[in-house]
């Protein structure tokens, strides 16, 4: 079994007491199965100190590891020859600090533990949107969420970082002070550097009691007239710090036809949300589905449970643009559409995200490793 046995008898002597590690059938099913990593040995940390023991029994024996959390990203780079996967989930210790207004967490933690967590306290924290996602997987590229424009990036609340190095070495505490270099980098590219064991993010009182407000559009089987019409309503609206907005193109159920989706999110009161958004809830655009509903905290990203289940292929890609045209915005709906009709295409969808970049913006260029271009990206697809 490509060594595993003689793997097992060394590592688990090295590791804390009921730390599982398994072979070929336990490993970890992934959000996109397509590119998944097919290990030899997966390995179930307890501890920080587990974390760094596998790493330098990897180093010493040649072989190739990989970390993962929540297990989403797309495209694991050279995926065919990752040879022991961390399954980082053990690590997922939660302390609110409210007084200086922070939360510490291990590197396992996904989404929706800390939105929980961070909400029970009556505060706000950047994260991603879904609940599944790991959080430092996120973090380390940017960070995107709803709270961006009222918080900015997740790479802008980082406070500080516990990272294992490739050798093995523990870097704790690493900040602009300790360690400015490594710190800039880990803000950007975190991930090419190490695994992150630890990490301490800048947390904000809630407004509003924490509850924000949601709207759903469904434009069924829409004339282009219409898609022009729904475009040009959510270009041309301004995007307050309080906003985002997530619009899609799906084949819905149950009838299977194609849509254009809209989903709304206002942090604050409704009569503010319905003042912010009028242009894309204008009633002459006559959507064929409409729903909206107010949100507590720890229910921010729940809309988004359904797609994000493990152990489907699901390949996909992800950019960003500066502007979006109508033209270009036809061409992707025609080209989706014509897609959807191969064999086994009908659940492909294509999502778009604006977000409101003004705070982001306000961060220094030289300050990580995120670019000032990625921060002024307008739409996510």
């Amino acid at each position: 079994m490509e060594n595993f046995q003689e793997y097992l008898a060394e590592i688990t002597s090295r590791l804390s007491l009921g730390v599982k590690v398994v072979g070929k059938e336990g490993t970890v099913e992934r959000y996109d199965q397509s590119t998944a990593p097919d290990p030899v040995m997966t390995v179930f940390p307890h501890s920080e100190e587990d974390v760094i023991e596998v790493v330098r029994y990897c180093r010493e024996k040649g072989l190739k590891c990989f970390a993962q959390s929540g297990g989403h990203s797309w495209r694991v780079k050279n995926h065919r020859t990752i040879d022991v996967v961390i399954c980082m989930r053990g690590l997922n210790k939660v302390f609110v600090d409210e007084l200086d207004q922070t939360v510490t967490f291990g590197g396992g933690i996904i989404v929706g533990e800390l939105i929980n967590a961070v909400a029970e306290k009556g505060f706000d924290v950047t994260t991603g949107l879904a609940n599944t996602v790991g959080v430092v997987g996120a973090v380390l590229y940017g960070g995107l969420g709803r709270y961006v424009g009222r918080y900015g990036h997740g790479v802008d609340n980082l406070v500080t970082v516990n990272l294992v190095d490739s050798d093995g070495t523990i870097h704790r505490n690493v900040n602009g002070t300790t360690n400015p270099e490594l710190w800039w980098a880990i803000r950007g590219a975190g991930a090419a550097f190490g695994i992150i064991t630890k990490a301490t993010m800048k947390i904000y009182p809630q407004t509003n009691g924490g509850l924000s407000w949601t709207c759903t559009l469904i434009f069924s089987n829409p004339s282009r007239e219409t898609i022009e019409k729904v475009f040009k309503a959510i270009n041309s609206t301004h995007y307050g710090d309080s906003m985002f907005v997530l619009f899609s193109f799906a084949f819905v159920p149950p009838m299977g036809y194609p849509s254009l989706v809209i989903a709304l999110w206002f942090y604050g009161p409704e009569s503010q949300a319905e003042k912010a958004w009028e242009r894309v809830l204008d009633p002459s655009l006559r959507p064929d589905f409409k729903q909206t509903s107010i949100l507590p905290a720890e229910r921010l990203n729940d809309s988004n449970d359904a797609g994000c289940s493990a152990g489907y292929r699901r390949p996909g890609l992800a950019m960003g643009i500066e502007r979006l045209e109508i033209t270009a915005f036809f061409e992707i709906w025609d080209l989706w559409l014509e897609f959807g009709q191969s064999e086994d295409a009908e659940n492909s969808v294509v999502v778009m995200e604006r977000f409101s970049k003004e705070k982001t913006l306000e961060a220094s260029d030289e300050g990580t490793a995120f670019s000032r271009f990625h921060r002024g990206i307008v739409y996510e697809v």
